[in-house]
């Protein structure tokens, strides 16, 4: 298989499904409406890469029919049931037993990150272990790892509290104990309430899907467009 390989891990958009942090005040199908764009939008940014792009979903009674018909282009996967650790884990042992060089997991929520995150993701791994790009609430907005450091770094995919405010620095001594050298990438957001929306309408490509509901009837019922318009660029 190919050097590098980026895994985009998502759901399926479904009102109700999950609690996303949206809702209230979002509706329930807008909620599922946003993160539908956001996950379109990181595919659209993963596919500017050279990687090989697989999608990998969280099971559902409708996962696997709704991936299928709405991206067969993609190669796909089901993600193992369980904490985000053990799922992480599960997907960097299967891509480096398929003899890839440097993988990375970036999340459907972030459709924002600055074009040259993953680029630099995959360049830093060739001179160090692992790299990751926190986010406030904790769940990382991306996670790599190079084949080289596998299977040792797999202690930081498991005995890390992802999704806690203190997982950053759990990540940074759990890397020091195993002697992996860590390299944070600047700090992000995901898309995880109405706050971020507010802060996506500022950073959204003009042409994204994200950028389209924000500048639609329902997206402006919960976000007001920025000043000079609903696209200041």
């Amino acid at each position: 298989m190919g050097a590098d390989r980026l895994l985009v891990f998502a759901r399926r958009p479904a009102a109700g499904l999950r609690e996303m942090r949206l809702t209230p005040p979002l509706a329930p199908d807008d909620a599922a409406a946003v993160y539908e764009a956001c996950l379109r939008d990181v595919l659209a940014l993963a596919a500017r890469e050279r990687a090989r792009i697989e999608l990998w979903y969280e099971v559902d009674g409708r996962a696997r029919e709704y991936f299928e018909t709405e991206f067969a282009h993609l190669p796909r996967a089901e993600q193992v049931p369980g904490p985000l650790g053990e799922r992480l884990h599960d997907a960097f042992a299967w891509s480096f037993a398929d003899e890839t060089e440097r993988t990375v997991v970036v999340t459907g929520e972030s459709p924002t990150i600055p074009d040259d995150v993953l680029t630099a993701a995959f360049t830093d791994l060739r001179e160090v272990d692992a790299v990751l790009g926190p986010t406030r609430s904790g769940r990382p907005y991306l996670i790599g790892l190079r084949a080289a450091s596998w299977p040792r770094a797999a202690t930081l995919l498991r005995e890390v509290a992802w999704g806690t405010p203190s997982c950053l620095r759990s990540a940074v001594e759990c890397a020091n104990a195993a002697d992996l050298v860590l390299r944070v990438l600047p700090g992000w957001y995901g898309i995880e309430g109405p706050e971020d929306l507010a802060r996506a309408r500022d950073d959204a490509r003009p042409d994204s899907h994200l950028a389209r509901w924000l500048a639609s009837e329902a997206g402006r019922r919960y976000v007001a467009p920025a000043a000079g318009g609903p696209d200041r660029r």
